[in-house]
């Protein structure tokens, strides 16, 4: 079996760094892959430009999106994504600061499997890991007996 792909996008690079230790720190060998802006993000998810070799650049099995993000928004991308008929059963997880209910009700309107606030500290972003984990990713071989 082979490991999910995770594309996190997410222009902060602090979050960035967060999540690449929690993701090393819950024992996840998920080939975790970030881009910065919304398209970025729709170029990584057509294979255009720089990410034209799936071999490097697979598909994801898990879009892991940021709504406040440069040019276009979480939500434009999520919108685009739920208009292709490819990537319509893709599940994204809108991982985000808000605690708008109205940006979660709208990730929601829009496709969102799950809307999951960002913790306050970068302690707790195991936590969400794990969590991305048990409810959204295979297990690598390498990951067997680390539970």
């Amino acid at each position: 079996m082979s490991c999910s792909t995770v594309l996190y996008v997410e222009d902060e690079e602090f979050d960035v760094l967060f999540m690449r230790k929690a993701f090393k720190r819950a024992g996840l060998e998920t080939n975790l892959k970030v881009v910065m802006d919304g398209r970025e993000a729709i170029d990584y998810l057509e294979g255009n430009g720089d990410y034209c070799n799936r071999q490097e650049h697979p598909l994801p099995s898990l879009l892991l999106l940021d709504l406040m993000l440069p040019g276009l928004s979480g939500f434009d991308v999520l919108k685009w994504v739920r208009e292709r008929p490819g990537l319509q059963s893709l599940p994204v997880v809108v991982f985000s600061s808000s605690c708008c209910a109205k940006d979660k009700a709208r990730a929601e309107q829009l496709g969102a499997n799950e809307f999951v606030q960002k913790p306050s500290s970068a302690f707790d972003f195991p936590s969400v890991a794990q969590q991305l984990r048990e409810r959204w990713l295979r297990p690598c071989q390498s990951d067997r007996g680390r539970d």
